[in-house]
């Protein structure tokens, strides 16, 4: 919104909005699809403010990105740290995105659509989606290290094809009770390991 006549001007108040209404505009549209002009009426803030915040239209893709890696990330340490030791951490995560796959306008991950989108390029996309897929990999292997689970390297990756899988058919097909299917996955996974 416009900064009344008086009113001091908030600096982070408004790139906080303009990353919130991008990241809404690009999930719901998609990133070539939307346009800067979309980001400005769902922001309320001028072309000329976004271009100062963030350069371009990819520097905005890769603001929204970040901003929403590190949101989840936390999302999920904080799932983790508040469930039992050993297999019921791995199994937070599960739990966690069960419900994320039952929000309103769940439409999947947003690393993963950006990269996607991205196609080939060696962009922005691409490099935090290979980033975001590492983090999984690393919590997942620090989980299983600290439950003493054995082969905790190639378990680990196996839980992330089953969460990304999980996540990205639940997105297509619109069916949250992929996720509860996803942890009884996951609990034979675990069983075996």
């Amino acid at each position: 919104m416009p900064v009344k006549a008086g009113e001091r001007l908030d600096p982070e108040a408004t790139k906080a909005r303009i990353l919130a209404a991008a990241a809404d505009v690009f999930i719901r549209r998609g990133i070539h699809a939307a346009g800067i002009n979309d980001v400005v009426e769902a922001a309320g803030a001028s072309k000329l403010t976004i271009y100062k915040n963030f350069g371009s239209k990819e520097g905005l893709v890769e603001a929204v990105l970040i901003d929403r890696t590190q949101r989840v990330r936390a999302w999920y340490n904080h799932a983790v740290e508040q469930a039992d030791p050993g297999r019921e951490r791995v199994l937070a995560v599960f739990d966690l995105v069960a419900g994320w796959y039952a929000e309103a306008g769940f439409h999947g991950c947003a690393m993963m659509n950006a990269a996607t989108e991205d196609r080939s390029r060696d962009g922005a996309p691409r490099r935090l989606a290979q980033e975001h897929l590492a983090f999984y990999r690393d919590l997942f292997r620090r989980l299983l290290s600290e439950a003493g689970f054995r082969d905790p390297e190639t378990t680990a990756r196996q839980l992330v094809v089953v969460l990304e899988g999980a996540t990205l058919i639940s997105a297509i097909d619109r069916d949250p009770g992929l996720g509860a299917e996803a942890r009884v996955i996951v609990e034979t996974l675990l069983d075996a390991a």
